[in-house]
C-alpha cells in the first residue's frame, strides 16, 4: 500500500504483473487478483493511490509456461504447446529449469478467457481504475501469438489470425465486462524473449495486423 501510495503523483500507475488465476502465477510471491482476500488487499492500494490524487490500473499477467510449480503450491503450468520455456525460474530453493507445460485443450480456452474477465471484474470491485492485458514479453498471451511457442493445429494456432485469436477474444470479453475505456493492452512484437520467438518479419506484420484489426473496433484505453 505504501509503495504505491508514494508513487501516486506520477499520474497513471500500471502495477506489477498480477496473475488472473492461481495457475497463472509464474514467479515467487507475486500478487493475484482472483480471490476475495486479494481484492481486499488491492482495495487498500486503490484507496491509498486515489487519496493522493493518482490513478492505478492492474496489469493482468498470466505467466503460462514461464513458471515453476514450487512457486504456486504445486500447480501445473499451462501453455499453447507442450514446449518448455528456456532458462530457469527462481524459486525458494534456488534456480530450477522451467518444466514442460501442459498444452491447453481447445475446450479449456474459454476458461482462460473467463479467468481474465473475472480478474478484470475483481479489479473494478477493488476500486482500481482499470486493467492492462499483458500480451507481451513471453507470457501466456504472447506465447499464443508467437510461432516459436505456439505449435497448435486447432483454431488457436498455425496462421497469424489463429495465433492472434486468443488475445482478441480476451480483449473483447474484458472490454465487454468492465468497459473498453478501462482496458489497455501491452504487446512486444518480435521481442524474441523467453522462447516466444517471432523471427519472420512478414509473419510478425500479419500476426499483429490481425490483432490490431481484431481489437480496433473496441476503442480500448
Amino acid at each position: 500500500v505504501e509503495y504505491y501510495r508514494q508513487r501516486a503523483s506520477a499520474g497513471l500507475i500500471i502495477t506489477e504483473g498480477t496473475q488472473p488465476s492461481a495457475v497463472g502465477q509464474g514467479y515467487l510471491h507475486t500478487p493475484g487478483i482472483h480471490t476475495p482476500e486479494q481484492v481486499a488487499g488491492w482495495r487498500r492500494v486503490a484507496d491509498a493511490v486515489h487519496g493522493e490524487g493518482g490513478r492505478i490500473v492492474v496489469q493482468l499477467m498470466h505467466a503460462g509456461r514461464v513458471a515453476h510449480p514450487d512457486n504456486k503450491g504445486g500447480l501445473e503450468s499451462v501453455a499453447p504447446s507442450a514446449l518448455a520455456a528456456p532458462n530457469e525460474m527462481f524459486t525458494a530453493d534456488g534456480m530450477k529449469p522451467h518444466p514442460v507445460p501442459r498444452a491447453l485443450e481447445t475446450d479449456e480456452i474459454p476458461g482462460i478467457v473467463e479467468d481474465f474477465v473475472h480478474a478484470a471484474r475483481s479489479a473494478v470491485e477493488a476500486g482500481l481504475d482499470g486493467v492492462e492485458l499483458h500480451a507481451a514479453n513471453g507470457y501466456l498471451l504472447h506465447q499464443f501469438l508467437a510461432p516459436g511457442s505456439n505449435r497448435r493445429t486447432d483454431a488457436y494456432g498455425g496462421s497469424p489470425e489463429n495465433r492472434a485469436r486468443l488475445v482478441v477474444e480476451v480483449a473483447h470479453a474484458v472490454a465487454e465486462a468492465i468497459g473498453p475505456e478501462r482496458v489497455g493492452i501491452r504487446i512486444s512484437p518480435a521481442h524474441n524473449i523467453q522462447g516466444a520467438t517471432e523471427e519472420d518479419p512478414a509473419d510478425v506484420e500479419a500476426t499483429y495486423g490481425a490483432l490490431v484489426e481484431g481489437i480496433a473496433p473496441l476503442g480500448l484505453a
